[in-house]
């Protein structure tokens, strides 16, 4: 849900040469090395080198918190 989400809105801004996608909590650690960008609907205590951020509005359907975690994941993809 959240994945799908994240990879319209980086489509809709011109976004194509990465990669989402969903996973589990415990796939984080196995492919820390090859993100960029965590978004997840789950609360991530653990600090990582890259930024973290909470998808909850892609589960709750508030548009707006989407479009503000969309246009920061743009801005660090950019």
């Amino acid at each position: 849900m959240a994945a799908q989400g994240i990879e319209e809105g980086l489509k809709k801004r011109k976004i194509t040469n990465v990669k989402v996608k969903a996973g589990r909590i415990d796939d984080i650690e196995r492919h820390k090395d090859d993100l960029a960008v965590l978004v997840s609907t789950m609360k991530i205590k653990q600090e990582y080198s890259f930024p973290v951020f909470n998808a909850v509005a892609f589960i709750t359907g508030d548009e707006d918190g989407q479009e503000q975690i969309i246009s920061e994941v743009v801005n660090i993809l950019k």
